[in-house]
C-alpha cells in the first residue's frame, strides 16, 4: 500500500472506494477499522466490496471484528457486546465516531448494548463525538434516549441545544414534548425559534399556552429575574398547577441557587408526573444534604420503581440525615 498511510478522511470526501476497500487488507487494523467505518455507510457498493466488508467479521483484530458483526450479523455473544463498549471507553475519539457511524447504519435498534454506546457518546468529552451521537439518537428513536438528550439542552455551545431539540422531536412523546417547552427559555433566538417550530403542531393545551399566551412569557421572565422572585416563581408554579410550567421547573433544579432548587423539588412533587424522576434524582448528588433530602421526599411522593431505585441508592449517601430519610422511606414502602 506503499510508504505513506492513506488518509481515510480525504478518500471518503472523494468517494474513492477503490482506494477504501484496499485499505480493508492493510497490515495495520486501526486502517482497517476506519476503512470499514467509512464504506460501512455508502450506497450501492459492487458485490465483491460487500463481500469484503462481510468477511472483516472474521478479522484477527477484534474490534475490526466487532463492528464487522455489527453491522452485518448483530450483537450475537458478549464478547462483541463488551468490545462495543470497550471501544467507547478506551478507543480514541475516531475510533468512537466511526463505532457511532456502523450504529447509524444499521438504523433503529432496541439492544441495550447499543443504547449503552449512545448514552456513552452522549457524555463524552470530545464535541464531535457527542454531535454525532446525538444524531444517532434521534436516528434510532428510542425514548430510553431521551433524559440524556434531555440533559444536552443545557449544553453550553448552542450547535448541540439544537442538534438536541431535533432529536427529541425525532423522537417524540409526552417526555420529548416537555424538554421542548423548557427550552423557551434557553437564551438564543435560533434555539428558541427551533423549540418553537418542533412545538407548533403539538395539538396539546399546555403547549398551546405556552407557545401563545402572555402569562408562559411571564413566567420565563420570573424565571430569569432574581433568586427571591425564582424561587416565588417556582412555588407559585406547583400551587397554582401551571402544567406548562413544569418544565421550568425542570430546569429550575440546574439553578446555582439551592433555595430555588429546593423550591423547584416541592413544586414537582405537586404534578405526579411520572419522567420528572429524571430529572430529580439527579439532585441526590447536590452538594447540599437538605437539596438531597428534598429530593428524597419528591421521589417519594412520584413514587413508581423507578424513583424506588433512586431512593435506595441513597441508602449509601456520606449524610447521616439523608441515610435515615432513605430508610424512613423505603421502611414505609416495605410496611
Amino acid at each position: 500500500m506503499g510508504l505513506f498511510t492513506p488518509n481515510i478522511e480525504r478518500l471518503e470526501k472523494e468517494n474513492n472506494i477503490t482506494e477504501l476497500a484496499k485499505c480493508l487488507n492493510s497490515k495495520r487494523s486501526s486502517l482497517r477499522y476506519r476503512a470499514f467505518a467509512a464504506l460501512s455507510e455508502k450506497n450501492n457498493l459492487s458485490k465483491e466490496n460487500l463481500d469484503k466488508l462481510k468477511a472483516m467479521s472474521r478479522d484477527p483484530d477484534p474490534w475490526v471484528k466487532t463492528i464487522a458483526t455489527l453491522k452485518y450479523i448483530g450483537i450475537g455473544d458478549k464478547s462483541v457486546s463488551g468490545s462495543l463498549l470497550e471501544i467507547m471507553k478506551d478507543g480514541s475519539p475516531d475510533d468512537r465516531l466511526d463505532l457511532l457511524r456502523v450504529i447509524s447504519s444499521r438504523g433503529s435498534s432496541d439492544d441495550e448494548t447499543i443504547l449503552q454506546v449512545i448514552m456513552l457518546g452522549l457524555i463524552d468529552k470530545k464535541e464531535k463525538v457527542r454531535i454525532k451521537a446525538i444524531k444517532v439518537a434521534g436516528l434510532l428513536k428510542n425514548r430510553h434516549l431521551v433524559p440524556y438528550l434531555g440533559d444536552l439542552l443545557n449544553a453550553s455551545h448552542q450547535k448541540e441545544r439544537l442538534l438536541a431539540a431535533k432529536a427529541l422531536f425525532d423522537i417524540g412523546g409526552d417526555e420529548s414534548i416537555d424538554y421542548l417547552v423548557g427550552l423557551l427559555a434557553d437564551n438564543h433566538p435560533e434555539v428558541i425559534a427551533a423549540a418553537r417550530l418542533y412545538l407548533e403542531n403539538v395539538q396539546n393545551g399546555y403547549v398551546q399556552k405556552a407557545l401563545h399566551e402572555a402569562s408562559f412569557m411571564v413566567l420565563i421572565k420570573n424565571m430569569n429575574d432574581k433568586e427571591p422572585v425564582r424561587a416565588e416563581t417556582a412555588r407559585a408554579i406547583g400551587a397554582d398547577k401551571i402544567r406548562e410550567g413544569l418544565p421550568l421547573l425542570h430546569r429550575a433544579c440546574r439553578d446555582k441557587y439551592k433555595e430555588v432548587r429546593i423550591q423547584a423539588l416541592r413544586s414537582i412533587s405537586l404534578f405526579q408526573y411520572l419522567p420528572s424522576v429524571d430529572v430529580v434524582e439527579k439532585l441526590l448528588s447536590d452538594k447540599f444534604y437538605d437539596v438531597r433530602i428534598e429530593a428524597l421526599n419528591t421521589l417519594e411522593k412520584l413514587g413508581g420503581a423507578k424513583a424506588k431505585k433512586a431512593i435506595e441508592s441513597a441508602l449509601s449517601d456520606s449524610n447521616k440525615e439523608v441515610r435515615s430519610r432513605a430508610e424512613q422511606i423505603l421502611g414505609v414502602r416495605k410496611g
